[in-house]
């Protein structure tokens, strides 16, 4: 009788050269803003404008807090049986799904460094990076599906485990690629203390 397997996954996503770009910009013009809307009403109507304009800023700052809070992305990867399902979480509380599919259903399952990749990924509609970075480096420690889905091609691209792999070549060995075996080194010392009990 077949065990069942439940992995789960999350990836936190890396800001980036962008990420900071686009967060210091947006800091630096709600400030700009805010000094704009506090002090030129001020010039032409005195104090008295000063209530509607601090509520203005006040909203404001609090839009620039919701829109920086929405930049912390979770990149949550589950696998229960045969059954692959991913989802993204922005600023900790708002969870959306990204797609669900069977491992059963995958054309491909493997590194990307494997020649196929840079095809599959040319010819994917949807390519879902759960990956610290967006521009992830193609290295073995990233592995891919790659699956059709109502008339769709999609790509999903994820921090492999070691322990994903057996999952993978239960549900779906055709598809995936196979892993050279580790050769399990005896310990020496292990090995002689067995030759003295004998």
């Amino acid at each position: 009788m077949l065990q069942d397997s439940f992995i789960e996954s999350l990836t936190v996503r890396k800001n980036g050269a962008k990420g900071i770009v686009f967060i210091v910009s947006s800091i630096l013009l709600c400030l700009v803003l805010i000094v704009l809307i506090m002090f030129i009403p001020f010039l032409f109507w005195g104090a008295a404008v000063w209530p509607i304009t601090s509520f203005i800023s006040v909203a404001l700052a609090f839009g620039l807090y919701k829109l920086l809070k929405r930049q912390h992305k979770e990149y949550e990867l589950e696998i229960s049986n045969d059954f692959f399902e991913c989802a993204v979480i922005s600023g900790k509380d708002k969870r959306d799904e990204l797609v669900s599919f069977s491992i059963k259903e995958c054309e491909y399952i493997g590194p990307v460094t494997s020649d196929r990749f840079s095809s599959d990924r040319s010819k994917a509609n949807f390519l879902v990076r759960l990956t610290e970075l967006m521009d992830f480096p193609i290295e073995d420690k990233y592995w891919y599906c790659c699956f059709t889905q109502d008339g769709y091609k999609f790509v999903v691209v994820f921090v492999f485990k070691p322990e994903m792999y057996k999952v993978f070549r239960r549900y779906n060995p055709r598809a995936t690629k196979p892993m050279p075996m580790p050769i399990i080194k005896e310990d020496k010392a292990e090995k002689d203390e067995a030759e003295d009990d004998e």
